[in-house]
């Protein structure tokens, strides 16, 4: 499965290269395209399990930011 994020930065929070190198270090990877970053699930995990981690740990690197994001997951 992959996830990907689009992310809205705050002009009032962290410089958006600050925010890149959070996200870098967490297994997301820029794209271009309709959407900012990318992240697959590791194979042999349960989906459900290993978005709500993906999920939490997106989460954690944005936290004091001020950045915002939305999620979109294929198959």
């Amino acid at each position: 499965m992959k996830t990907y994020i689009k992310i809205q930065f705050s002009s009032e929070g962290a410089k958006p290269s600050e925010i890149i190198k959070r996200l870098e270090a967490s297994g997301w990877r820029p794209v271009i395209g309709e959407h900012d970053f990318m992240r697959e699930c590791g194979p042999g995990e349960g989906v459900g399990e290993s978005f709500r981690r993906m999920l939490d740990e997106l989460q954690e690197s944005l936290r004091g930011t001020g950045a915002r994001f939305k999620v979109y997951s294929t198959h």
